[in-house]
């Protein structure tokens, strides 16, 4: 991972082959317990959720490296030759192994095991607005339009979902009733030193005093549905452009790479261009083709334009790249965002409507 300081970082893992890597609540406490251990001298914490196969961090990079003073005697003629050689440096990226491992080796002799617990590569994504630094364009009937995106920060987007992982994941309805998370020191339901309430102040992703007027999201739900609605403003860029010849459409969305942080920037971009009218409810989907990925979370959103429809397939294709969809991947691969235009002012224009039931009962449930 290429931790780099002063930036927010989202890292995660999950257990090898979707293997179990929390057993029992003293399994939990302990995994707390080394986290702050190996990582606060590198980082502060803002926002963290651990699942019974996987966990999610939200992290402030304060440095990625530390010095670490070792003790040799040495003769006085040798101390100037040997003095770079008494600092040695242990990096954040070090460290954060240390610390799985150390972890892995107790959760190996509790379950009696051996092998690997986690998957071998953590994942650390910096969390920055600027997806793309140069903007996307497109021709339009209106003329060339410049997308730059000005969505809700990605930091305060990623802290909702991870606090949401549990509500997704059907072990509980709401999120505060998970123990495992920080949603609980966010409500002021408890306060454990292991968050940086400064920074989070700092930032204005947090009430001061724990105040019951939250600055972190006025929209933070226990449905799924509900969370990707709440990325949706009622004040469209276009909306009040709309003539007599706008066209309602609905598109069919996809993503099993960080599927409901992808989905919610996906809304804050596109709802800068078209009227969203309403949103499906998100699905879960095995992947087809290619068994060995995520699964995928799908949905449909109808909304209203003056695009005809060449335009808008150039400003959903243009949407994918801005947000990195990897376009080497084979067509069934993974992917952070995927569009398609299904239904076209009332007629089906794709196929995949009558093969895939989950296509079908995101755009009946919206049309």
């Amino acid at each position: 991972m290429n931790l780099e300081p002063g930036f927010y970082y989202h890292i995660y893992n999950r257990g090898n082959n979707s293997r179990m890597v929390f057993f029992t609540r003293d399994n939990y406490l302990f995994f707390l317990r080394k986290m702050k251990e190996h990582l606060s001298p590198f980082v502060s914490i803002v926002s963290w959720c651990l699942m019974p196969n996987h966990f999610h961090l939200v992290v402030f990079v304060h440095r990625d490296k530390i010095e670490v003073r070792t003790s040799h005697s040495m003769t006085q003629s040798h101390a100037m030759t040997s003095l770079q050689n008494l600092t040695k440096y242990r990096t954040l990226n070090y460290e954060i192994g240390i610390f799985l491992r150390s972890y892995t080796r107790a959760i190996q002799k509790q379950e009696k095991f051996t092998g690997s617990l986690f998957q071998q590569h953590t994942q650390g994504k910096p969390l920055v607005d600027e997806i793309k630094i140069e903007p996307s364009y497109w021709d339009t009937t209106f003329g060339t339009q410049i997308n730059i995106s000005e969505g809700k920060s990605y930091l305060h987007t990623c802290i909702e979902y991870i606090h949401q992982n549990p509500v997704y994941s059907g072990l509980v309805k709401s999120a505060e009733d998970w123990e495992f998370s920080s949603q609980l020191d966010f409500l002021g339901l408890r306060k454990e030193k292991l968050i940086d309430y400064e920074l989070l102040k700092k930032e204005g992703l947090f009430p001061v005093e724990h105040s019951d007027s939250m600055t972190l999201s006025h929209a933070i739900t226990n449905k799924k549905e509900d969370f990707i609605s709440a990325s949706i403003s009622h004040s469209m860029t276009l909306s009040h452009t709309m003539t007599d010849a706008s066209k309602t459409v609905i598109i069919g969305i996809g993503s099993n790479i960080d599927a409901e942080i992808n989905i919610s920037i996906m809304m804050d971009i596109l709802k800068k261009q078209v009227e969203v009218v309403r949103v499906s409810e998100m699905i879960k989907t095995k992947p087809i083709g290619i068994s060995t990925q995520p699964d995928f979370t799908n949905g449909a959103i109808k909304i209203r334009t003056n695009l005809n429809q060449e335009d808008l397939t150039k400003l959903l294709k243009s949407i994918e790249d801005e947000m990195g969809r990897d376009r080497s991947v084979p067509k069934f691969g993974p992917r952070c965002i995927d569009l398609d235009i299904v239904v076209w002012n009332g007629e089906i224009v794709d196929d995949d409507y009558f093969t895939r039931d989950f296509l079908k009962k995101s755009v009946d449930e919206i049309t």
